[in-house]
C-alpha cells in the first residue's frame, strides 16, 4: 500500500507554516502536498481543464481554506463532488468563520468536515494536526475512497 498523503490548500502563509509545523510535531505519518491557490489545488487534483493529471491514488483527504482570492473552497468542494474520479474524496473545510450559514452551506456541498481556524499561543496549529490525525487512523473509508488507494 502507498503512504498516504493529505493535500492542505491555504493562501496564508503563516498559517501554513505553522499547520505543516504541528504536522511533523504530531509525527503524523503522511505525505502532506500544499497548495497555496485554490488554482494550484485543483491542478494537483487534475480538475484544471488543461491536464490530464489524476491526484496521488494514495490522497487521504485534502483541507481546503474556505476564504481564498479567486477561486474559493466552495468552488473546489464543487468541483471535487462533481468529478467521477475524486467525489467520494474526504473534504474538510478550514476557515476562520464559525458563521452558522458558512458551516451549514459547506455541508450542503457536500463537505466532510468544517474546522474553524484557532490561533493559539500553546500548541499552534494542533487541532488541525488532530483534524489530520482523524481522516489518517481513524477514520475508515467507504469503497469509493478505499478503491483509489489500490
Amino acid at each position: 500500500m502507498l503512504h498516504p498523503a493529505i493535500l492542505l490548500v491555504d493562501d496564508d502563509e503563516d498559517y501554513l507554516e505553522i499547520a505543516t509545523r504541528a504536522l511533523v510535531k504530531e509525527h503524523l505519518d503522511a505525505d502532506v502536498h500544499v497548495a497555496r491557490t485554490s488554482t494550484e489545488a485543483l491542478r494537483f487534483l487534475g480538475l484544471d481543464g488543461d491536464s490530464v493529471a489524476e491526484a496521488p491514488p494514495n490522497l487521504v483527504a485534502a483541507f481546503v481554506d474556505l476564504n481564498m482570492p479567486g477561486i474559493d473552497g466552495w468552488e473546489v468542494l464543487r468541483r471535487v463532488r462533481a468529478d467521477d474520479r475524486l467525489h467520494g474524496l474526504p473534504v474538510v473545510i478550514i476557515s476562520s468563520s464559525a458563521r452558522s450559514e458558512d458551516v451549514r452551506r459547506s455541508y450542503d456541498l457536500g463537505a466532510n468536515s468544517y474546522v474553524v481556524k484557532r490561533y493559539e499561543a500553546s500548541g499552534p496549529g494542533r487541532h488541525l494536526a488532530r483534524a489530520v490525525r482523524y481522516w489518517l487512523e481513524l477514520n475508515h473509508v467507504g469503497p469509493q475512497v478505499a478503491r483509489r488507494t489500490v
